[in-house]
């Protein structure tokens, strides 16, 4: 098992932005490929994947959640093993964090039913090397009424309604991060 730690290579570039190395994509790409044939492929997530783009799309965009996920990590100076099942049964990063993953800068953060309520959603945008902390919110208040979306199962939160990235850290959850390290 790989456990990567964040006090080791950390890049960040402004406040909110984390530059992913060559080294770690490569590792997001091992990851994808690895936890599809043990069957974590999201194209199996028939709630909200698009099946339209085909398989080496998907798997690339797999490799960008992965890579996603360990920018979260990066930020919040916790351990990461990209190689790491995880299900919805246990939370991206440390025990509550959930990260949700779009390329488009602007994107909305998408919950789905079955997310867990007691974790924090943190949405990244971007692509392989940089990837940009777009902000937080409680899945429990994603979960509102306001947020739901018209014609999909899920809701959908723009950045304007998310906390900024950097009150996480002195918010309610911040010693949830303290345990991180």
């Amino acid at each position: 098992m790989l456990l990567w730690n964040a006090r080791n290579a950390t890049v960040l570039i402004g406040n909110d932005t984390i530059k992913i190395s060559e080294d770690e994509a490569y590792l997001c790409f091992e990851a994808a490929w690895n936890l599809t044939k043990r069957g974590g492929n999201p194209r199996n997530n028939a709630g909200h994947y698009n099946h339209a783009i085909g398989w080496f799309k998907s798997m690339a965009e797999f490799a960008e959640s992965i890579a996603s996920e360990w920018a979260v990590a990066k930020y919040l100076e916790a351990p990461f093993d990209p190689f790491a099942m995880k299900k919805k049964i246990q939370a991206d990063v440390g025990e509550i964090f959930e990260v949700k993953w779009t390329h488009w800068q602007d994107g909305q953060m998408i919950i789905h039913e079955y997310d867990r309520t007691s974790d924090i959603a943190i949405l990244v945008t971007g692509q392989y090397p940089y990837y940009k902390l777009a902000g937080w919110i409680p899945v429990a208040v994603a979960k509102r009424d306001r947020y739901r979306h018209h014609s999909q199962p899920n809701w959908w939160i723009s950045q304007n309604n998310l906390m900024p990235i950097d009150t996480l850290v002195s918010s309610q959850y911040g010693k949830d991060i303290a345990r991180l390290s």
